[in-house]
């Protein structure tokens, strides 16, 4: 996974200023190119959240997901643990639009592993609702 990360200051100059890790998360071309470069794509239903973690100075949720299919990758097991990659640069809120794995739908998981986690590859590219029947949107090899 590439991003680049920047640091926001903010304030004025009178008085302590406020820092934050921003990271610039790449935007896959298209479903083919973000299959190719994730360390796991499966289909799934998440199933609970399951506690937090922190990456880049951030609070990620981690969630039980049920594997169904595994079209790239090797978790390992039929339920993992998958921690949904928080936004930066938000003022510290990390899902301002939502925690993508907060859902009761079926999903297309494109994750990758970071110190023996798995996480989405980014906040908003991470998961897509997948329908029963769907065609698979790149070609697994």
């Amino acid at each position: 996974m590439a991003i680049a990360v920047s640091v926001l200051g903010t304030g004025c100059g009178l008085g302590p200023t406020k820092t934050e890790v921003c990271a610039d998360w790449v935007q896959f071309q298209d479903p083919q190119d973000q299959f190719d470069k994730a360390g796991l794509v499966a289909v799934g239903m998440p199933v609970r959240q399951e506690g937090e973690t922190s990456i880049y100075g951030y609070t990620a949720r981690t969630h039980v997901v049920e594997v169904e299919t595994v079209l790239k990758g090797e978790p390992g097991q039929e339920t993992i643990l998958v921690s949904s990659m928080p936004q930066t640069c938000t003022g510290g809120e990390s899902y301002p639009d939502g925690d993508p794995l907060d859902t009761t739908q079926r999903v297309l998981i494109f994750a990758t592993e970071q110190d023996n986690q798995w996480f989405t590859m980014t906040p908003g590219q991470g998961v897509v609702p997948f329908e029963q029947g769907t065609p698979l949107p790149f070609q697994s090899s």
